[in-house]
C-alpha cells in the first residue's frame, strides 16, 4: 500500500475537525515564507522516497514469490519494445 492510499484510508476515518486542522498546516506551509515553504518541499520529498521503498519492497516480495522476470529478460523486452539498440 503507498502512502497516499494510507492516507486516503485514513482520512476516511478521521473526523472532519482534525482534517481541517491539518489541511490548513500543510496549506500554510506552502504558502508561508521560504523556510516553511522549504519544510513542504522536503515532506513532499520524503513521500516520494517512503513511496519509492514501499515500491521496491513490493518488488522484492513479488519476486520472492516467484512472480517476477530475470532482469536480463526485462531488459531485452524493454529494448524490443522501445526500439533501444543493445549496448556495447
Amino acid at each position: 500500500m503507498t502512502i497516499k492510499e494510507l492516507l486516503i484510508q485514513e482520512i476516511d476515518t478521521t473526523p472532519d475537525e482534525l482534517l481541517a486542522a491539518l489541511l490548513r498546516l500543510v496549506r500554510e506551509l506552502k504558502s508561508s515564507q521560504n523556510s516553511q515553504l522549504n519544510i513542504y518541499e522536503q515532506l513532499l520529498e520524503r513521500i516520494d522516497y517512503l513511496e519509492a521503498i514501499i515500491g521496491i519492497r513490493k518488488g522484492l516480495e513479488s519476486f520472492d514469490r516467484g512472480e517476477g522476470i530475470p532482469a536480463e529478460r526485462a531488459m531485452k523486452m524493454l529494448q524490443q519494445q522501445f526500439n533501444i539498440p543493445p549496448r556495447l
